[in-house]
């Protein structure tokens, strides 16, 4: 069943539900009709006992009254089914017809008939059904039996079983037929949007399935498709504009180690002018490393989650720790980097590693789009049972665009024009996840040209605490 495409499935259940629904009216119809045939067989058996006791007391108040014995011999003759009509005594004794032409059914004759009692019996040898009936015969109360064939009855729930038997297979063929080609009609916007999809590959990411007019699943269905598609050609066009300009960038670097060390190789120079080469091929080779670390963390990151694991940490001693790892390249470039704690604490639960890159991220990116004489200010806060990092700059800022990507995938917005600063783009993206594997915010606030301020809130689940401690500021 499993193995079975979905158009023979929906076949095989069109198929069970007509031969269900098939079945329970043919069982019901044909209990309904015999019901029916037999309660108007009832019927007629009481009619001929009221027409009997009627010709009695008509025979009674003639003026020449015939024997007992002679009017029932009368009513069995002209009466359908008269053979089928017998009196007795309360003690089995027949009255009509008599002993000695009594006949053998196989009929009690000592029930309880106070009322008609009705029963399907089998008389030579066809079925017939008999009602029984204490009445006054005579002023003294007899038993009546009174009968009529069933086979007319029978004759008509057979006819009307092969009428159903005969069109069972016919109707549960039709059904089958139908359902293939409903289900077929029904599943052909499916075919062709497994057409389309088969024909959509890397290169066309911009074409769509296509959406049929009809507001039901498969119209969501194509919808939803069509939308993954649109994220997905997003992402693929900023993963090969970044390839390209990560490409660029790693190109030019290595031209320039190359060019650098072969004319440093071709020609002599003085010492001074071996050192500006070495240090101009140890910045193109940082700007590559930077590249490529950032490439290869990016591309582990879904992985590291598995690997994370969190311990109590002083937010205040990882500030502090962050920001002196960087304060020469931050002194060098001529800014001024200052870092503000609270006078108590705070301690969360994290990834030491982790949450020390995050920093890095930061403090970094705010370093290289800080022109010179700017200021960086690093601090630590609480409020409530919330402890929040902040990373605030007065550098170039960011355009609201730019701002709502700036934290995506692959996304980068003016690596050309910003080679100067070896930067890779890929940072943030890291520093979004590493917020997310401790279920921290990071938001960011910029302006052009008025700086940015990044933050990381870290929720009351992290079990934040408070402890003296010295305020540090440099």
């Amino acid at each position: 069943m499993h193995a079975l495409s979905v158009r023979a499935k929906l076949m095989f259940f069109y198929f069970l539900v007509t031969f269900t629904g098939l079945l329970l009216f043919g069982l019901l119809s044909f209990g309904v009709l015999q019901y029916t045939l037999l309660q108007a067989k009832k019927t007629h058996l009481k009619g001929r006992e009221d027409r009997l006791i009627s010709l009695l007391e008509e025979n009674k108040a003639s003026a020449a009254p015939l024997s007992l014995e002679d009017e029932l011999k009368n009513y069995a003759l002209v009466t359908h089914e008269g053979n089928l009509f017998d009196i007795h005594n309360l003690d089995g004794s027949p009255i009509f017809p008599s002993k000695s032409i009594g006949r053998n059914w196989p009929l009690p004759k000592s029930e309880d008939c106070a009322h008609p009692v009705f029963r399907s019996v089998v008389l030579d040898p066809q079925p017939a059904m008999m009602m029984c009936h204490i009445i006054l015969l005579d002023g003294r109360p007899v038993r009546l039996h009174i009968g009529g064939s069933l086979d007319e009855e029978v004759d008509i729930l057979k006819k009307y079983r092969d009428a159903l038997l005969l069109l069972l297979p016919g109707l549960l063929i039709l059904s089958s037929i139908s359902g293939y080609l409903l289900s077929g009609h029904a599943l052909r916007p499916v075919g062709r949007m497994t057409r389309a999809a088969l024909g959509i590959g890397i290169g066309n990411l911009s074409e769509r399935l296509p959406v049929p007019p009809a507001k039901d699943e498969i119209q969501q269905l194509a919808i939803a498709w069509n939308q993954l598609l649109a994220r997905l050609d997003a992402a693929v066009s900023r993963l090969s504009q970044f390839s390209a300009d990560a490409s660029h960038d790693l190109r030019t670097s290595i031209t320039v180690i190359l060019a650098t060390a072969q004319l440093s190789l071709h020609r002599r120079r003085s010492e001074e002018e071996y050192r500006e080469d070495l240090d101009k091929i140890v910045t193109e080779c940082r700007t590559a490393s930077t590249l490529l670390d950032a490439l290869l963390a990016l591309a582990q990151s879904d992985n590291f989650i598995h690997e994370v694991a969190f311990r109590e940490i002083n937010l205040c001693e990882l500030l502090v720790s962050g920001c002196r790892r960087v304060e020469d390249l931050a002194e060098s470039s001529g800014i001024m980097l200052d870092w503000h704690l609270p006078a108590e604490s705070a301690y969360i639960q994290g990834d030491e590693l982790l949450l020390q890159r995050l920093l890095g991220i930061l403090l970094d990116n705010a370093i290289r789009y800080t022109p010179a004489h700017g200021e960086i200010r690093a601090e630590v806060t609480v409020v409530g049972d919330n402890a929040i990092v902040t990373v605030r700059d007065t550098g170039v800022g960011m355009s609201e665009d730019v701002r709502q990507h700036v934290f995506e995938r692959f996304y980068q917005a003016d690596l050309r024009e910003r080679k100067s600063q070896a930067g890779s783009g890929l940072g943030l993206s890291i520093g979004r996840w590493i917020a997310d594997a401790h279920g921290a915010d990071l938001t960011v606030e910029s302006a052009p040209g008025r700086g940015s301020a990044f933050r990381i809130r870290f929720p009351a689940t992290s079990e934040i605490h408070l402890a003296t401690t010295v305020h540090a500021s440099r």
